[in-house]
C-alpha cells in the first residue's frame, strides 16, 4: 500500500481505499456518483462520475442503492489509478450513525431510505416488517400470521382463494349475490317475490373458499 497522497497528479498511483464524500448523485443513468476527496488538495477536488459497487448487477436487472449526497463512502483505484475510482460501499460515522444497532441481545438487520420507507429483519421476534414513512405497514411472523395494518387495503383480483382451514365458511362474491337474488320473506299479502337478477357483470367476481 502506497502512502496517500495530498495532490492528484495525471500518473498519481494510489494501491490502497481511502474515504470521500459524495457531492453529486443526479444526473447520471447509470447509479454513478461524484464524490470530493477531503484528504486530497485541500479537498477541492472532485471526481469524475464513479460507478458504485452494488450487491448485484446486470442488464436491466439488479439491486439499485446509490448514495445520497453527503454520504461518507470508500473509494478503491483500478491498479491504483487515481483517475480510475470505484466506490465499494458506504460508511457510518460518529455524526452519520445506523437506523439500528446490535445490542442487548437485539438482532436486527434493516433496509431504510432517507425518506423512512424500510424493510426490517428482527431474529429476535422471529418476523419481517415492510413499512412506509407514513405507517402503512405489513408484519410477517415465523408463527404464520400476518398482520396488516393501513388506513384504506384494496385487494385486485379476478378471484380470491381462502383455504380450507378457514375457522368460519365464507361466502361471498357471486354466492352472497345470488342469494341476494333468490331471497324471499314473509308479508301479508304473500310472500315476496325474488329481486331483480343483477347483471352478469356485477356477478363476474369471485370470492372462493377452498
Amino acid at each position: 500500500m502506497t502512502a496517500m497522497p495530498r495532490a492528484m497528479a495525471s500518473d498519481q498511483r494510489f494501491y490502497g481505499v481511502a474515504p470521500a464524500e459524495v457531492v453529486q448523485n443526479d444526473g447520471d443513468d447509470e447509479g454513478r456518483v461524484k464524490v470530493k476527496y477531503y484528504w486530497l488538495d485541500g479537498g477541492s477536488s472532485i471526481s469524475p462520475w464513479i460507478r458504485v459497487s452494488q450487491l448485484y448487477a446486470g442488464a436491466g436487472y439488479g439491486s439499485v442503492f446509490v448514495p445520497e449526497v453527503g454520504d461518507e463512502v470508500l473509494v478503491a483505484f483500478f491498479q491504483g489509478d487515481m483517475r480510475q475510482p470505484y466506490v465499494l460501499g458506504g460508511l457510518y460515522n460518529g455524526k452519520k450513525k445506523p437506523p439500528t444497532a446490535h445490542k442487548d441481545g437485539r438482532d436486527q438487520k434493516i433496509i431504510r431510505t432517507k425518506a423512512g420507507h424500510r424493510i426490517l429483519f428482527d431474529d429476535q421476534e422471529k418476523e419481517i416488517t415492510i413499512s412506509t414513512a407514513s405507517g402503512a405497514t405489513v408484519v410477517l411472523k415465523d408463527s404464520g400470521e400476518i398482520t396488516l395494518e393501513a388506513a384504506r387495503v384494496t385487494v385486485k383480483s379476478d378471484a380470491v382463494d381462502l383455504g380450507g382451514g378457514s375457522t368460519e365458511p365464507v361466502v361471498l362474491g357471486n354466492a352472497l349475490l345470488q342469494a341476494f337474488v333468490q331471497h324471499t320473506h314473509p308479508a301479508p299479502g304473500g310472500a315476496t317475490g325474488p329481486a331483480t337478477p343483477l347483471p352478469p357483470s356485477v356477478l363476474a367476481k369471485k370470492v372462493k373458499a377452498t
